[in-house]
């Protein structure tokens, strides 16, 4: 995410983004995405009344643009249907590519603040 946090916020503060990333996880809800044997990522989503957040969703890079973000987003929506709740994330402005995965299953943007577009599934 360094780069995309850079790009957002103009630098990068190690400290910092070690704290909030402690503060935030939790490990419960957190999956581990496997490619094979091989640990590629993670996940972790909340309950927030009637909607399901997907709250963080890291792939490694070499990883990335295979299709396992696409597996991962599918298998919370299929959760997410299951239990008759609505989907809702955060995505940082400037991971376009993240924004724009999103909007093919259908997310649109209900808000935002200074780094972050809010989407929920329409």
């Amino acid at each position: 995410m360094r780069p995309y946090i850079t790009a957002a916020r103009g630098s990068w503060d190690q400290v910092k983004e070690e704290r909030q990333f402690r503060e935030q996880l939790q490990l419960d809800p957190t999956r581990i995405i496997l490619d094979g044997r091989d640990s590629v990522g993670f996940f972790m989503t909340r309950d927030l009344d009637c909607d399901l957040e997907l709250h963080t969703l890291c792939i490694l890079l070499e990883y990335q643009r295979r299709g396992i973000g696409t597996a991962v987003i599918r298998q919370i929506l299929a959760e997410a249907h299951e239990s008759e709740r609505g989907v809702v994330l955060s995505v940082l402005k400037a991971n376009i590519g993240a924004r724009l995965l999103y909007q093919r299953f259908g997310f649109v943007v209900i808000g935002e603040t200074a780094y972050h577009y809010r989407m929920r599934l329409k």
